[in-house]
């Protein structure tokens, strides 16, 4: 992963679509520790992003919209993590 001060490439976007589609393949069968390892490279790339749009003055708020769904992503990395959490 690159610095928190780094833009998103598309190369980290790509290695968190592949994790995804390595878990919708497995489906139940997913690691637990796997899914929340993508939980939480998804909330992290979510907060770069919203970070790089933190100053932008556009009316579609890509930056607060990329918080709102880090923010859920790191409830379900935690929830994943937790025992006895249904899968």
């Amino acid at each position: 992963m690159n610095s928190p001060d780094q833009p998103v490439t598309a190369t980290e976007i790509a290695d968190l679509l592949a994790q995804a589609r390595s878990l919708t393949q497995a489906r139940t069968a997913a690691d637990p520790a796997a899914r929340a390892a993508y939980l939480t490279a998804k909330a992290d790339l979510l907060t770069r992003i919203a970070e790089q749009y933190a100053h932008d003055q556009r009316p579609c708020h890509l930056g607060e919209h990329a918080r709102h769904v880090a923010a859920h992503a790191r409830i379900a990395a935690e929830s994943a993590h937790t025992p006895g959490t249904p899968k």
